[in-house]
Parts: C-alpha cells; sequence; structure tokens
C-alpha cells in the first residue's frame, strides 16, 4: 500500500460536442496549483469519454471538434511534473458516438431490443426537444465485439503517445447479464453455445468479458508493464469474480450521499482486502450525482468519508468533473485539501498493519443480507472480517441467510466448531436436502408457512426488547427442538393475508396458541431462524437490531476492543502494528440525516467519555493521541487494559504501544 497513492482525484470530463472552447481556460500552474490545495497524489484524466470523443489527437477515433490541442497529455505532463500520478480514463460500455455510429455495437436483451439505462430507454421515445433524463446512455457490447476491436486500437494508441502512462481505467464494463446481439448470436452459435438458453448465454458473457479485459491489459502492458488497470463497473463488485483477477487494484465507486450510503464501504473493502492488491475507496464531491456540475458536498463531509476510508485501510479517491473548458474549480480543490490535508496526518495509524477482527462473516449471495450484517456490526462497533479459508483466527463465525456455503467450506465450519470455534447461523443458511448441515439442537422442517410472524422472548433482563409478541415482516423459517436451548420463540399468524382472508389494515394477529423455536442454542452453535439481517436491511426496526444481538451474545461477549459510548453512530477498528510494537485504534463519528434525495452530514458533533476496554495478549505501556499528543491513563478493570477517550471529535487515532 506504501506504493500504491493514497490521496487520489478522478477527474471526469463528459463534455457535449455542441459546446465549444473545450480546454480554452486550461493552464498547467493553475492545474499543478489545484492539485497542490488538494494534496493529491493522483489524478484520473480522460483519454476518451461516454460521449465518444478523445481529449487528445487521435486518428481511430473521434477528437472533440471544439478541442485544438492535446488536453489529455497536457494534464498528464502538468501532473507528473510535481510528482503526481495521472492515470488514463477510456469509457468502455457507454459512448454514445458510438452507438449512433453502430447501432449494431448496441448491447441487446433476449427480445431483440437494444439494452439501456432507463433514462436511454425513455428518451428513444422522445422529439429531440424533450428533456433528457439523467445517466441516459445505450450501453454498448464489450463480449469481445467488434466494438471491442474499436477500443483495443484506442488503448495501443494510448499506449503508444504517452511514453510515461501510469495506467488505464476502463469504465462501465460489466453491465447486464448476457447479449443477444447479432454477433453475440452468431459467436455462440459458432462456438457451441444455445442462444435461447439463459445458462449459456451468461456462460458466453463471461467468457468474452475476460477475453475483453484480458487483451486490453496485454496491449497496455505490451508498453507499459508497470501501469496499473482498472475495468469499473465491475471490477469491485463482489458478486463478480470472475473479473477480478484482471484487475491490478480494485476501486470501489460510490456516492455515499445518494446511491448506498455510508455503510457499503466496510464490507467491500474487508473483502477486497484478502486479493492482496491494492484497494481504493472512491466518493465524490458532488451532492448527489457524479458529473453533478456546481454540486459540492461540504469539506466536513469529505473529511468524515475519507477518514471511514481509512478506518478500512483503503486509499482514496474524490470525484471531481472539470468544467468544459479546462480550468479547474479551486473551491473543489480547497474543500479536497482539507479531508486530505487531515488524511495525511492520520496515514502511520491506518495502513500497513494488521486487522484485530475477530467476528467472520461468510458473505450471503443476497445483498441485503451482507448489509444487514454489516450495519448490525457496525453499529455495536464489532469489527469484523470477511471469511476465506482460514476460520481459525475468529471467534465467531457468522453465516448469514442466503449464504452460499459449498461443501469444503461446510466441512471446515464442522471441524472449527468441533474444536470450539462458535458459529451464529440464520434461516436457509447451512441448509441441504432439507436438514441442517451443521448440528444446533433443532431439526430443519421448512421454509415459511406465513407471509409473517411474531417473536417472543420474554426475558426480564433484556429490558431493550419488547416482551409482548414482536411482528416480523420475513418470517422465520420452521425448526423443531431437539435437544437445544430455546433462547427465543416465535408465535405464527391465524392465516397469510390474503385478497380473500385478510384481517384489519396490514397484518393478521398472533395466535398465542402456537409456538415455535426462534432462536436455538447447543454449546457453542446458535441458529436464528429468522432472516434478521435482511429485514433490519430492509425494515430498519431497532428491535430486529437487537434481536440479533440476542442471538449474537449467546456466543461472543467483546473482541479485541470493545467500545462504550460512541452510540449507533459511532465507527471502530484497530490494527496491530508489530514493527512499531503497537495497536491502533480508529475511531470516527458522525450523523448523517436522510434530506430530500440525500444522506447529508451537516454538524459533526463531538461524543465525550468513551471507554475502551482492551482484550490483548500484550501489556499496553502508553495510550497516547498522536494528533495532539495527549498521554492518556490505563486502568485495569476485570482483566481488561481500559483506556477513557475524552472527545471525539470526527475522527481520532489511538496508539497503544506495548
Amino acid at each position: 500500500m506504501k506504493s500504491f497513492p493514497l490521496r487520489q482525484v478522478h477527474l471526469d470530463f463528459h463534455t457535449s460536442p455542441d459546446l465549444g472552447g473545450i480546454g480554452s481556460r486550461f493552464d498547467k500552474k493553475q492545474f499543478q496549483q489545484a492539485l497542490k490545495a488538494g494534496n493529491v497524489d493522483s489524478i484520473t484524466v480522460f483519454a476518451k469519454c461516454h460521449h465518444g470523443l478523445c481529449y487528445y489527437p487521435t486518428q481511430v477515433a473521434t477528437m472533440h471538434p471544439a478541442l485544438g490541442f492535446d488536453l489529455c497529455g497536457a494534464q498528464i505532463e502538468a501532473a507528473h511534473e510535481i510528482g503526481v500520478r495521472a492515470p488514463v480514463y477510456i469509457t468502455a460500455g457507454w459512448s454514445d458516438l458510438d452507438a449512433k455510429n453502430h447501432p449494431e455495437w448496441i448491447q441487446k436483451n433476449k427480445d431483440g431490443s437494444q439494452y439501456g439505462t432507463k433514462a436511454a430507454i425513455a428518451a428513444r421515445q422522445l422529439p429531440g426537444d424533450a428533456r433528457r433524463g439523467e445517466v441516459a446512455w445505450d450501453t454498448l457490447c464489450l463480449n469481445d465485439t467488434a466494438y471491442c476491436r474499436h477500443i483495443y486500437e484506442i488503448t495501443e494508441e494510448v499506449c503508444k503517445r504517452y511514453e510515461n502512462l501510469d495506467g488505464l481505467f476502463y469504465d462501465i464494463c460489466v453491465l447486464g447479464k448476457a447479449c443477444w446481439c447479432d454477433e453475440c448470436v452468431a459467436g455462440m452459435k459458432a462456438e457451441g453455445y444455445d442462444p435461447q438458453n439463459d445458462a449459456d448465454a451468461r456462460a458466453y458473457y463471461i467468457k468474452k468479458h475476460r477475453s475483453f479485459m484480458e487483451k486490453c491489459g496485454k496491449i497496455l502492458h505490451r508498453y507499459h508493464p508497470n501501469a496499473t488497470i482498472f475495468f469499473n463497473s465491475g471490477g469491485a463488485d463482489i458478486n463478480k469474480p470472475f473479473v477480478h483477477e484482471f484487475q491490478t487494484h480494485y476501486e470501489m465507486e460510490d456516492l455515499p450521499t445518494a446511491w448506498h450510503g455510508y455503510d457499503q464501504l466496510p464490507m467491500r473493502a474487508r473483502y477486497f482486502a484478502h486479493l492482496n492488491k491494492p484497494v481504493l475507496g472512491m466518493t465524490g464531491k458532488f451532492h448527489l450525482a457524479w458529473g453533478e456540475f456546481g454540486g459540492f458536498k461540504s469539506k466536513e463531509a469529505l473529511r468524515y468519508e475519507v477518514c471511514l476510508m481509512a478506518l478500512y485501510g483503503v486509499a482514496c479517491s474524490i470525484g471531481d468533473h472539470a468544467h468544459p473548458d479546462g480550468e479547474m474549480e479551486m473551491q473543489t480543490y480547497e474543500n479536497i485539501g482539507y479531508a486530505y490535508d487531515y488524511l495525511k496526518k492520520i496515514e502511520p495509524y491506518c495502513y500497513g498493519g494488521q486487522t484485530t477482527a475477530r467476528v467472520g462473516v461468510i458473505l450471503s449471495a443476497e445483498e441485503a443480507a451482507n448489509h444487514g450484517v454489516a450495519k448490525i456490526l457496525l453499529e455495536n462497533q464489532i469489527d469484523f472480517d470477511v471469511v476465506w479459508d482460514d476460520l481459525q483466527r475468529f471467534d465467531l463465525v457468522i453465516v448469514p441467510e442466503g449464504a452460499a456455503v459449498e461443501e469444503a467450506m461446510a466441512d471446515r465450519l464442522k471441524a472449527y466448531a468441533a474444536k470450539g470455534g462458535k458459529v451464529l447461523f440464520c434461516a436457509d443458511a447451512l441448509v441441504k436436502d432439507d436438514a441442517f448441515l451443521l448440528d444446533c439442537g433443532a431439526r430443519y422442517l421448512g421454509e415459511p408457512a406465513f407471509d409473517c410472524d411474531y417473536i417472543c422472548t420474554e426475558l426480564p433482563f433484556r429490558q431493550e426488547l419488547p416482551h409482548s409478541p414482536m411482528l416480523c415482516n420475513l418470517p422465520g423459517h420452521r425448526v423443531s427442538l431437539t435437544d437445544g436451548e430455546e433462547v427465543a420463540y416465535v408465535q405464527t399468524p391465524w392465516f397469510s393475508r390474503t385478497v380473500g382472508h385478510f384481517c384489519g389494515h396490514k397484518n393478521t394477529p398472533n395466535n398465542k396458541a402456537t409456538h415455535a423455536p426462534g432462536i436455538v442454542k447447543k454449546g457453542n452453535v446458535v441458529y436464528m431462524a429468522h432472516p434478521m439481517a435482511t429485514a433490519y436491511n430492509t425494515y430498519g426496526s431497532l428491535y430486529q437490531k437487537r434481536y440479533f444481538m440476542l442471538a449474537l451474545e449467546q456466543l461472543f461477549t467483546g473482541g479485541a476492543f470493545r467500545v462504550e459510548g460512541m452510540g449507533a453512530m459511532g465507527r471502530a477498528t484497530m490494527i496491530r502494528q508489530p514493527a512499531q510494537r503497537r495497536y491502533c485504534l480508529n475511531l470516527t463519528y458522525a450523523s448523517p440525516v436522510k434530506r430530500g434525495l440525500a444522506e447529508v452530514i451537516e454538524d459533526i458533533q463531538p461524543v465525550y467519555g468513551i471507554r475502551v476496554a482492551l482484550d490483548v495478549p500484550e501489556q499496553i505501556q502508553k495510550a497516547h493521541l498522536p494528533l495532539t499528543g495527549e498521554v492518556l491513563p490505563i486502568t485495569r478493570e476485570m482483566g481488561k487494559q481500559v483506556i477513557v477517550l475524552p472527545k471525539l471529535a470526527c475522527h481520532a487515532s489511538l496508539v497503544l504501544e506495548y
């Protein structure tokens, strides 16, 4: 990670052919001034944009008609002159000019209709003077087609033109699941695939996309062996592992204000860290969407987002969009510089360490389950990592609903549990042939029989849970108790709500005569019948989160650290840096608020008196805050080393030397 730039900018430049004066106000010194103000060490610049236009003199494509010089090359030269990397952007899946000139290059659905964004499909039915929707692009076929050969030509031209090319960034690379354009249909038939079979079409799509990425990489590395390459819109997708090997690093594109929220990053960061390549988090300076001219996020929000990326050990990238005249917007770079100046100060305490997470999560095939688990753990400051092969480093392994556990992993889980490892699994996880793969003290009977059900705990010591039956919109799977301990139980409704059979406004009440296990414990294994992670991600009930925690706390009492006093919006991770003989605990706190279409961070209020209890084998000799120089006292309570952080304002690095 040390050799990989940590403070990057992705400089969009999607510029209409209807505009004039392209690059007319570009000035090398002003460009450099912006990069210096932004504390930037890498900036992605454009060779070809979604309009299908190039920003350098090209022999194989179309240069922007209102550009009179090599803007891409000038930006590379200006960046290199001050020691800043400048990888080059090439659009792939969206290219308006190519789509108009070669409609046969557009990806097609199985019914023969053209594939594109919803706004693009709508635009096809509108007159030319009607308002065009946002993100309205036809999607071109990347199944190693004639269009791909055009991209190969551009790639080679760029590689030859720029002697010191740092890397290539291809955009919009894996959209849709298959393509039935004429070239793909003919290709499938020639290679023995059945175009009418969706599985065959998908297999062909994957094979040809892999071929496209492999060929782009070979062209680049023939001229620039050490250059980076990344294929966006797929390259950093957890659920598209078939393209991961073609990336030299991973750029996790996100706009937490308007896309996936602030809890999307951690699970992805943990996943890609295991692939032993640099990982980059991406956000934007924009209020809502990429390429939003004049849209600004507050500098405090940018600082928080950068801190959150650093918390999970990933490099940072902030998206910008240059004005068509090429002049850099200095307000943007003052805001970015504010965030990156702070990042420079905390880099030594966030990067180059080993995670101390003792909770492992086996990923689900259902994104809602993964997001739900992440939210629950994050909101309780429980550090976690993604499980690959090694289970022994974890105190607890969580297997959420929808997890596709292969036989080899199931065998490892059995061996892990047999040796005392703790396992929490949910709903249909670890179910095969209508039976549990792991003994939890219950027998699996089948999928839910009703459209909802009611959870009952009746635990007087759990004041945060209702002692009355609690509605769960996603019902639990049916199980019966064998030799396990029932921690919570379920009541079913009298009947499912149908058109001809209903009660009241919404759901049928609970039938108090029914009783089925909800949470079952046997030794070091706990089973929860409900898909509670998905339920919490979907419905957001505090009681759903607390119910999940009830199941988790049957097994887990704390990891390498336990934090109290941060509330649900605090985030905490800890790394061990053995060369420096220290642990670094990093904490952040902010409360995004939904305002209109966006999650906004306006006021970052400090929190006080945060108690940190450490459970590490080393005796901590010194606890201090390196940014202020403050040394904090260490006490011992119940066998734990305890430090109280007096104040947390957005972020703090607590260094624990042993």
